[in-house]
């Protein structure tokens, strides 16, 4: 899939779209990887998510203070572990990648840590849009 289409969809879907393609990514990458962590982190990640929303929803019900400011807090510890986990995530599939396609595949993949940073499935997307070219081609695009 091309990234822009996949940006596309992750706009449509609120987000769900790409949440979808970064397990399918992280599959991917724990075929290349078999010691890949990153589906399990993902998983984390999601799981915390919906721990959000659900503190949220019982704290709006509750309407008092003192549950909101609870669930308040325990909603930012919640936010500290997903961006956590996420990161871990997309950088132990940065590693995979760039491992495999430098030893088993060597095509020199580079794959920077800001663009991973800032654009993770986008990017990784992009250049599994390249790898599969290559593939076919024999040219890297």
């Amino acid at each position: 899939m091309h990234w822009l289409v996949l940006l596309i969809f992750t706009w449509v879907t609120g987000g769900l779209a790409g949440l979808v393609w970064a397990f399918r990514q992280a599959s991917f990458v724990k075929k290349l990887d078999p010691s890949s962590k990153a589906v399990l982190l993902l998983a984390i990640t999601t799981l915390g998510m919906v721990a959000q929303v659900v503190m949220y929803i019982g704290a709006m019900q509750s309407l008092s203070a003192s549950s909101i400011a609870t669930a308040s807090m325990v909603i930012l510890l919640i936010n500290v572990v997903i961006i956590v986990c996420g990161l871990m995530a997309v950088f132990g599939m940065r590693s995979s990648i760039v491992r495999y396609y430098n030893t088993t595949e060597p095509i020199g993949l580079k794959l920077s840590g800001v663009m991973t940073f800032f654009f993770s499935i986008l990017y990784f997307q992009y250049h599994f849009s390249r790898i599969a070219e290559w593939k076919k081609t024999g040219r890297l695009g």
